[in-house]
């Protein structure tokens, strides 16, 4: 009876210290798991408010965008308004310039060098 008590009796002994082990295995996965699901939610917040903000900025950067094409689209009508024939006109009789009549261009007469 000693033999047959002694072979059940280390055996059970194993078993209990691998329940013990799997149960601290067990709570480490846990923490392991719980710490990667807080982890996770962390950069999930991170990310969307980061891509909250980028788009703000886009939003002001496209109306800024638009406000700029506008004052172009001005700039460019004054730019034609003052280069008109009437604008032009009225500025040379204000300035008091004469009108050219004829135009004399001068001719360059050809030159001949000698060699020697």
């Amino acid at each position: 009876m000693s033999k047959f008590f002694c072979l059940t009796k280390n055996p059970i002994r194993k078993i209990k210290s691998k329940r013990k082990r799997m149960k601290i295995d067990i709570r480490v996965l846990n923490i392991i798991v719980l710490g990667l699901v807080v982890f996770i939610g962390i950069s999930y917040l991170i990310q969307i408010n980061t891509l909250a903000t980028k788009g703000y900025q886009i939003r002001e950067l496209e109306t800024k965008v638009t406000q700029l094409e506008k004052e172009s689209k001005t700039m460019e009508l004054q730019v034609l308004e003052l280069q008109s024939m009437d604008n032009v006109k009225n500025k040379v009789s204000q300035l008091n310039m004469v009108d050219v009549g004829k135009v004399e261009y001068l001719m360059p007469t050809p030159v001949v060098f000698a060699n020697r």
